[in-house]
């Protein structure tokens, strides 16, 4: 993973970072967090960078501007032409096999499958647990959902009444097409848009790894199944009834 740096942003826990730096000790990895963490950073490797940030006075929906502030700081010092973002309270295995699957296709942005949400479920719902692609589409997704929440442009229109979406994963993805599609926004089905600019990761080939989901007060340490938490596993999913996308493929 020579031009791959690993993003470790947000809220850091011990386990994650012992973990990222027994299994890549030589990677590099940028650790972007909050000025007052109490984790210990004294056996960091030299290829590590932490960036430490005041924490915003205001957290926003589901702290958005925690993960816009973090990532974007620690955008900054990345010098690699591609950058895999994780959780500072997660880790995953294997990533090696999303640095593989970021090269092999640039163009799009690599999410994980939890809680990718189905179209039905709720529109332009990618998945943040683990954002990878080209620094640059990374670096556009958070700038422009930073402008675009600073002066209310994402937002939706029902009833003939503006309401503003405040899932961070929904105000990512629609700002990131906003940005990366504009002859092709408000034209081009949402979901096909999607098709063209994201791919899912297969989370079984990331094992070992521990999610968070703290809105539901959950953690799965192995075991994620999309289809059983009203995730989607194949983004082409999109394009089928909720029915059909939340079947279990058993190979």
């Amino acid at each position: 993973m020579k031009n791959v740096t690993i993003l470790l942003q947000g809220k850091i826990l011990q386990d994650s970072l012992d973990f990222l730096i027994e299994h890549y000790p030589h990677a590099n990895v940028v650790i972007s967090t909050w000025v007052d963490t109490k984790v210990d950073f004294s056996n960091i490797p030299q290829t590590y960078n932490v960036v430490l940030t005041k924490l915003p006075s205001e957290g926003g929906h589901q702290n958005i501007n925690y993960q816009i502030l973090s990532t974007l700081k620690g955008l900054q010092f990345v010098k690699t032409d591609y950058v895999i973002k994780l959780r500072g309270d997660e880790y995953y295995s294997n990533l090696d096999y999303v640095a593989y699957e970021v090269a092999m296709n640039p163009n799009k942005i690599h999410c994980s499958s939890i809680f990718f949400r189905h179209w039905t479920f709720m529109e332009y719902h990618i998945s943040d647990h683990i954002i990878s692609g080209t620094t640059d589409n990374l670096k556009l997704m958070f700038e422009s959902s930073k402008f675009n929440l600073e002066n209310g442009l994402v937002y939706h229109i029902r009833d003939g009444e503006k309401y503003e979406f405040w899932e961070p994963e929904i105000n990512l993805t629609r700002s990131y097409l906003m940005s990366k599609e504009p002859k092709r926004w408000g034209i081009v089905d949402g979901r096909q848009l999607m098709v063209d600019n994201f791919e899912i990761l297969d989370i079984q080939r990331l094992h070992p790894y521990k999610i968070v989901a703290n809105i539901f007060q959950t953690e799965w340490n192995d075991g994620f199944i999309p289809e059983r938490n009203f995730s989607i596993s194949d983004i082409n999913k999109l394009f089928l009834s909720k029915e059909e996308a939340y079947v279990i493929n058993i190979a």
